[in-house]
């Protein structure tokens, strides 16, 4: 029954996968929103995002919701990333199990900032005295659920707003709340091969109709994504799991992900990551620690470092705690 149901969401997933490349080189550079396209959580990032099979914890409502298969006790997660040109992206989530829905239930937000920036027209390259505060935040509603001991689904979905701020000083109509809003969804699956610890993912991600700016309709960054992943390394005290993750977005080529994490007495963690097909990005590095605090539950914290080309690099830091 497994195997058939798992072998159906193969196919189905494939052939989205398809239906995404149709004139994929006309369609560079067009979708929107692409702030959902960030890599929410240090340690998947760390892991070159090649994380579709190997994500565990509250991250995965980002990485694969069917992840959430592994939070026990109630978890909460915070991200901080910089960007370049002073930009910050943030991620909060809480994630907890239920007996009575039989499976784990989460809430996720994730924004987007930029600093306040002036007004500026043709006539008024200086400004025109006031500011405007361009930003994009998405909340989710997530779901993940065990069906046997070796195979698990999960979907997000999302409402999504992405915006300019207020416009008005141009006195254009139509520009006084230059913004968008939508819903997209995000399926994902996770089976466990039974051979080792070898786990295939697959994950379709920010499906959606399009959403309209002003007049002009702009279709979401949906994305196709299959991964495996295995513990190459488990002995009493250290792990070490290597992962590798394909991708087919939308509206770009094919790109490929691998990453590994050493795990040392399941408190330690280094971690590093490549990534292929990419104008700017490519490797990336990352290190954590889970700690026991008494009154507080276990404590996890997490750095991420991903060179970004010409823009130098980007740094992520992220604090979780399970009660």
């Amino acid at each position: 029954m497994t195997r058939k149901l798992l072998l159906g969401l193969l196919v189905v997933l494939v052939l989205t996968s398809q239906a995404l490349a149709t004139d994929v080189f006309e369609k560079v550079g067009t979708v929107g929103c692409q702030f959902l396209e960030i890599g929410a959580g240090p340690r998947g990032v760390g892991m070159g995002e090649a994380m579709v099979a190997a994500t565990e914890g509250v991250e995965s409502i980002y990485w694969n919701p069917a992840g959430l298969r592994s939070i026990v006790r109630p978890t909460v997660a915070f991200a901080y990333g910089t960007w370049p040109a002073d930009i910050s992206h943030q991620f909060a989530a809480f994630a907890m199990r239920d007996p009575v829905i039989g499976g784990v239930a989460a809430l996720s937000i994730t924004s987007l900032r930029m600093d306040p920036m002036l007004v500026r027209t043709a006539d008024s390259p200086g400004g025109v005295g006031v500011e405007f505060d361009p930003g994009d935040i998405a909340i989710g509603v997530s779901y993940a659920r065990e069906f046997t001991d070796k195979f698990a689904a999960g979907g997000t979905l999302k409402w999504v707003h992405s915006g300019l701020g207020d416009l008005s000083a141009l006195g254009v109509d139509g520009l006084e709340d230059y913004s968008a809003r939508g819903f997209v969804g995000d399926f994902g699956t996770l089976y466990n091969t039974g051979f080792r610890s070898l786990t295939i993912g697959l994950m379709i991600q920010n499906m959606g109709p399009e959403m309209t700016y002003i007049e002009e309709p702009v279709p979401m960054p949906a994305t196709f994504k299959f991964g495996v992943s295995m513990n190459v390394i488990e002995t009493p005290g250290q792990i070490v799991k290597v992962a590798a993750e394909f991708r087919h977005p939308s509206d770009a080529s094919e790109k490929v992900n691998v990453g590994a994490e050493y795990v040392l007495n399941d408190m330690y963690f280094l971690r590093a990551g490549y990534k292929m097909g990419y104008d700017e990005e490519s490797f990336t590095a990352g290190c954590g620690a889970r700690l026991t605090v008494g009154g507080l539950g276990r404590l996890g914290v997490d750095y991420s470092y991903a060179a970004f080309g010409y823009f130098s690099g980007v740094h992520r830091g992220g604090v979780t705690v399970e009660f």
